[in-house]
């Protein structure tokens, strides 16, 4: 039997197991030469996850699976996004997505296009005319993800590690 999948907001009561799945992420990003301490980081994300739920502004992918005449439900990714409320007067409302996770074993399942579109439609309610969001230069593989959706490169980050020596 398939699993059937739901996309809705989480309860306060996923946020440990939803930071877990951010520590997951950026767990993986290390590989891509992210600076983020995805264990030292547990707590704010743990208090970021919290408001974000009391705020509306993340999604999960749920499945719902009938094994043994037992229904279980069981979380399979997420996907953040707020307003972006800033100093400047800007000439479109920009949406952001902060992190988009779907389980490895389920990937490629079309989750996390799902969890994409239900933040893009919220965000669209809440006045976004365009949607940003950031994924590492060296990871190829979200950046296609992301093509596939329709985005498309709008700004480069330079970076420079500072080395001082005496020949500086």
């Amino acid at each position: 039997m398939q699993d059937t999948i739901t996309i809705e907001h989480p309860s306060v009561g996923n946020v440990n197991e939803l930071t877990d799945m951010w520590v997951e992420l950026a767990a993986d990003q290390r590989e891509y030469e992210s600076y983020i301490q995805p264990e030292e980081s547990r707590e704010a994300v743990r208090e970021m996850i919290a408001h974000r739920i009391a705020s509306n502004c993340v999604y999960v992918a749920y499945a719902e699976i009938d094994e043994q005449e037992q229904e279980q439900t069981q979380i399979l990714g997420f996907v953040t996004y707020e307003i972006e409320r800033g100093a400047y007067a800007l000439s479109e409302t920009r949406g952001i997505i902060q992190n988009l996770y779907v389980t490895p074993s389920k990937r490629g399942a079309g989750i996390g296009t799902q969890l994409l579109c239900a933040a893009e439609d919220k965000l669209h309610d809440q006045g976004a005319t365009v949607i940003t969001l950031e994924t590492l230069a060296e990871n190829t593989r979200a950046q296609e993800f992301y093509r596939q959706q329709g985005y498309d490169a709008h700004r480069v980050q330079f970076e420079r590690t500072l080395d001082f020596t005496e020949e500086n």
